[in-house]
């Protein structure tokens, strides 16, 4: 081979290998929307997911970043592929956005309640809410979907709203994830509000990707696990809810 031919060769091989480790050097930073306020995800970054996820992409060699938005046009974009994914839905969400794909370990338990300033009851099911206004986020699908025999339902963009509805007796009862409920009570100085019990619906959670990054879900599921093994998990819980309530 010719003296400049081989020059070429090499040259064009360590080029490769630059880029290969320039590459390799960044890791891949995901957006991952989020309807939740705190402690679930905070702004600041401080809450429970945000901190687990951190954890989570990071021991894969990579980012994560979190976009507040309200929660229908967040699992639409995340289905349209605007966005890389969604932090927390309900299984079988692929069934109604097929463009989403489920990390199929929880990442997180939910207890979704009834607050109410003036009933009382024991919450039995979907049944009991016929006599009652009822208020929920627009977005949180199984709440809708589970409020359909409620004798009114006003729907708001965010939770802050919902209980302001709620502390002005707008609505007879405000139905939120139990921990972001007491939250926003506590935030906004809200007096005389009660959780009915038990939850009007529990189950888990679960991290979903658009379906470009089918090829994570693997890595992922197999890393929520360790990390449920290895008791980092619960200790960035138990950690990032105190921070919260203490």
């Amino acid at each position: 081979m010719e003296p400049q031919r081989v020059l070429r060769t090499i040259m064009t091989f360590f080029c490769f290998v630059s880029l290969g480790t320039s590459a390799l050097a960044e890791p891949a930073r995901l957006v991952l929307n989020s309807p939740h306020s705190a402690p679930i995800t905070a702004p600041d970054g401080s809450g429970v997911l945000d901190v687990f996820y951190r954890e989570l992409f990071a021991r894969l060699g990579m980012t994560v970043e979190f976009q507040q938005l309200p929660a229908e046009r967040a699992v639409i974009n995340a289905n349209r592929g605007i966005d890389d994914g969604d932090v927390t839905r309900i299984s079988g969400m692929e069934t109604h956005y097929p463009n989403l794909v489920q990390v199929p370990e929880s990442v997180m338990r939910y207890e979704l309640v009834l607050f109410s300033r003036t009933a009382r009851f024991k919450v039995t099911g979907p049944e009991d809410l016929q006599p009652y206004d009822v208020g929920i986020v627009t977005g949180w699908k199984i709440v809708e979907w589970n409020t359909t025999k409620a004798h009114s339902v006003t729907r708001v963009e965010n939770v802050t709203q919902l209980f302001q509805m709620l502390a002005d007796d707008r609505i007879d009862l405000a139905i939120i994830e139990r921990m972001t409920g007491m939250m926003t009570i506590k935030n906004l100085e809200i007096k005389d509000v009660y959780i009915l019990e038990p939850p009007f619906l529990v189950g888990n959670w679960y991290l979903y990707l658009h379906k470009k990054h089918q090829n994570l879900v693997p890595r992922l599921t197999a890393e929520i696990r360790r990390m449920k093994e290895d008791g980092s998990y619960t200790k960035i819980f138990e950690s990032a809810l105190q921070n919260f309530f203490h």
